[in-house]
């Protein structure tokens, strides 16, 4: 009989952060019935800023974003896959990549994770709602800007603003501004930066007064269960809302305002499974993940359980779109996109601290010059 081995995961706390998880763990246990995996959750916020450090010694299998690359490979937090994977698998799961999702996670020649879930700052709405009241949902910036004078008084558009969405939109109206090209050595182009906080606070003006405190959940939560907001322009989309069952009311995900001078549309998240350089069973834990990243798994078990596939074939599915009500084909256009964050070590800590300037300074009308001063000191203190 084979020795019983248990791998531990890490996902995060949300039904599609951890339900595909334990999904795709049970139909990875038929095919290794010596092999079962248990999978503990952090909160949103520790998976974008907890370091790799704090996880590694315990759990094999870790959820990760992309920017953590640099800081993986200088300290040798993490097994490169394509040291366990074959060249054919890893070049198949590259052709279907969402977007850069895969090559996100590439760093210096070596893959850290694969992509099992791809996102990207998207745009919400109660589309009900928006036709009861026949307005056109904006496709610009400009058009944003114009949307909010054809809302009647009781309806309310929101944005995700809470420190670390704070940062994300900025870093997408940045990387929509200059297209892609807004960071150098010296830090974030105070120029652009500075319009784009201006512009930031311009929409505080407009937007639903707790917008400043809340990530895309707490949106999303109160737009599946009332009908005060029937539009956010930028939030990491989740197609378990899309969903019928899954809220009240189901909502509708579409391509957020761009700035039509480039082709950028917002910044790239998703979710990558790594493999911790401390595992003990390598071979059985990349199996593990390059299981999960598949296109039938994703396809299949993955989207059914609540998860938001990483996988093309997974987002081009008609099953798939029909169950999510076209999340897939009506977002995939800013999937393909999308600006994909810096990945050089010391950007994490410089992310997670300048998020809390940027909410800080807004909260408190600091002017965005002052802002941007700050900001770049504290980056050339840490990159």
């Amino acid at each position: 009989m084979s020795k019983k081995i248990t791998l531990k995961g890490i996902a995060w706390d949300h039904p599609r952060g951890y339900e595909p998880l334990r999904a795709t763990s049970k139909e990875f246990t038929k095919i290794y019935p010596e092999v079962t995996i248990n999978w503990d959750i952090r909160s949103l916020k520790e998976f974008g800023d907890m370091p790799i450090e704090n996880l590694i010694d315990t759990y094999d299998v870790i959820t990760i974003d992309h920017p953590y690359m640099g800081q993986a490979y200088t300290n040798k937090l993490l097994l490169p896959l394509n040291e366990q994977l074959s060249e054919g698998v890893l070049k198949e799961l590259g052709i279907q990549s969402v977007g850069a999702s895969f090559k996100s996670y590439n760093y210096n020649g070596d893959l850290y994770a694969l992509p099992i879930d791809a996102a990207a700052l998207v745009s919400v709405s109660r589309a009900d709602l928006v036709a009861k009241l026949n307005l056109e949902l904006p496709k610009t910036r400009t058009g944003l800007l114009n949307f909010y004078q054809k809302v009647p008084n009781e309806y309310k558009v929101a944005w995700a603003l809470c420190p670390t969405d704070l940062w994300c939109a900025f870093l997408t109206l940045c990387a929509q501004d200059s297209g892609g090209d807004f960071i150098s050595e010296a830090g974030v182009d105070e120029s652009i930066g500075s319009a784009v906080l201006r512009e930031l606070k311009h929409h505080l003006k407009f937007a639903h007064p707790e917008s400043i405190n809340w990530n895309p959940i707490q949106i999303l939560d109160s737009m599946g269960s009332d009908n005060t907001i029937i539009y956010s322009p930028y939030l990491f989309g989740y197609t378990n809302y899309s969903r019928a069952g899954y809220s009240k009311n189901i909502l509708c995900f579409g391509n957020s305002p761009t700035n039509p001078k480039t082709k950028v549309s917002s910044i790239l998240g998703g979710v990558g499974l790594a493999v911790s350089s401390k595992c003990e069973h390598p071979a059985l834990a990349a199996a593990y993940v390059s299981y999960t990243a598949k296109a039938e798994t994703q396809e299949g078990v993955y989207t059914k359980n609540g998860g938001q596939p990483g996988n093309l074939v997974a987002w081009k599915s008609e099953d798939n779109n029909k169950l999510c009500n076209n999340f897939f084909k009506d977002t995939l256009e800013t999937m393909e996109n999308a600006y994909v964050r810096p990945q050089y070590p010391g950007w994490n800590q410089f992310q997670e601290q300048g998020a809390d300037i940027l909410h800080n300074g807004i909260v408190k009308d600091i002017s965005s010059d002052k802002l941007m001063k700050e900001l770049n000191k504290l980056y050339q203190s840490i990159v």
